[in-house]
This record gives structure tokens, sequence and C-alpha cells, in this order.
């Protein structure tokens, strides 16, 4: 039986890139997004990006399979000779080097391996917060997708552990991006991790709600809902927000 032409696959939206790394000096490739290939068709709640026959978060990190250097693509280049030390000692020691040679696309198994290594590094760099919490909030965004890939799993003992496993993990690393972000928002200046201050706030906004903090969230969401460099969509996710929010302290009064 012939493919249907509707079917896709990952490997059509993306390529393989030759680098250097800046660390290890050694070459490697890294996959890449094909520019303006993949069309956007929107966005979960969080602001999470939905992408047409492919999840472009698993392809945001360039990662060094000799030394296990990782960061953004954007960022990668952009390290100083204190902090490649730094991530000589305390994350390529303990880096076994890897073949990737076979990975035709990236698996979400694969992808996080691969955020966790640049989150290890952002570390070791000493980074600010708002790139590390950008970093646990991709974590969490990728955790949540193996939740869902694990629903497939026949045997219902093994799919109920690998489910509540995903969900601990997202938690806690969406935990961890809603207090970096906060602690981002005092001390750096926007844009923070490449977010301008009223999608940001949205973002922790809808952490707080995540989390149970309505207070938090309603203040935050009115700040958004008052700013008037606030894109079109984030008001709009805002007044949502604010409804969802209106609903449960209702609620939480009966």
């Amino acid at each position: 039986m012939a493919m249907s032409e509707n079917q896709h696959t990952e490997e059509e939206y993306i390529f393989d890139k030759k680098m250097t790394c800046v660390v290890c000096d050694k070459p490697f490739t890294t996959k890449i997004l094909k520019s303006n290939r993949a069309r956007r068709i929107g966005s979960d709640a969080d602001l999470r990006p939905r992408f047409e026959h492919i999840d472009t978060l698993k392809y945001g990190i360039c990662s060094c399979p000799n030394c296990g250097y990782s960061a953004m693509h954007s960022a990668f280049s952009h390290i100083a000779p204190r902090q490649i030390n730094n991530i000589k000692e305390q994350v390529c020691v303990h880096f076994l080097p890897e073949d990737r040679s076979g990975w035709s696309s990236y698996t979400y198994d694969q992808a996080i391996r691969m955020h966790a290594l640049a989150l290890q590094c952002a570390e070791a760099k000493m980074a600010k917060d708002g790139e590390k919490s950008y970093l646990h909030l991709l974590m969490a965004w990728l955790y949540r997708e193996k939740q869902k890939e694990a629903e497939a799993i026949s045997i219902e003992e093994l799919r109920n552990t690998e489910m509540e496993n995903c969900k601990a993990q997202a938690d806690e690393h969406y935990l961890a991006a809603f207090e970096g972000f906060q602690r981002a928002m005092m001390n750096e200046m926007f844009p923070i991790a490449g977010l301008n201050q009223p999608t940001l706030e949205y973002i922790i906004a809808y952490m707080a709600f995540y989390f149970g903090k309505l207070e938090v969230s309603a203040k935050l969401i009115g700040s958004v809902l008052t700013t008037s460099s606030a894109s079109r969509n984030v008001k709009d996710r805002a007044l949502e927000l604010k409804a969802e929010i209106i609903k449960m302290l209702k609620e939480r009064k009966k």
C-alpha cells in the first residue's frame, strides 16, 4: 500500500549542521530546524508552542557528543574561558562520549537527555536565573509529551509507573521554572530568555494558577491586561485565565 501524501516525518523539517565544539574543539553534527518549514498551529494555555507534524522543542539544544557541552543553539558559541573551565570540571569529566550517528530525529528521551546536559552546563557556567528557568520550562514541556506517549504502553503497571514518573519530573521542572522566573523578574533586564515582560508575566501567572497560587496569578494577570505592549494573543490568554481564576476563587468561598 502506497504511503499517503499527507503522511509526514520529523526528518522533513530538520537537517544536520556541522559544528566545532567551543569546549573540546572537536567536530560534530547537530540537528537544526529548517527555516520557516514547520507551520505553527497554535499553543497550549501556558504558551507552549505547537507545530504541524513536528515538536520543534526537541530541537532547541546544540549538544556535543564528545564532551557533553550543551546549550541553546543561540547561546552555544557565546561562552567565556572561565565558563569553559567550569564546564570541563563539572560536566565533561563525568560525560561518556555518545554515538549519535544513528539518530535520524530526536525521541523525547534523547531530547530530554540533551536538555538535562544543557541545564547542567548552565549551572556550571553560573548562568542567570532566566536562562536556567527557561531550560526547566522546556524540560517540563518535554516530560509532559513523554507522559502522553506512555499512555500507549500496553502493560498497565508499566504504563502507570511511567506516567507517574513523567508527571513527577514535569512538575518538578515546572516548579523550578516558576520560582526561577520570579527571581529573574526581580534581578534581570528584559528580555529574559528571549521573552518580553507581558509574555513572561503571563507564563508565571499560569504557573501560579497551576500550583494553586491564585492571588499571585491574579496580580500578574492584572499587569498583563493593563500593559499596552502585550500581544493580542497574550491578552486573550490572560482574559481566559482571569475567568478561570474568578471561577476557582468563587468555588473556594463555597
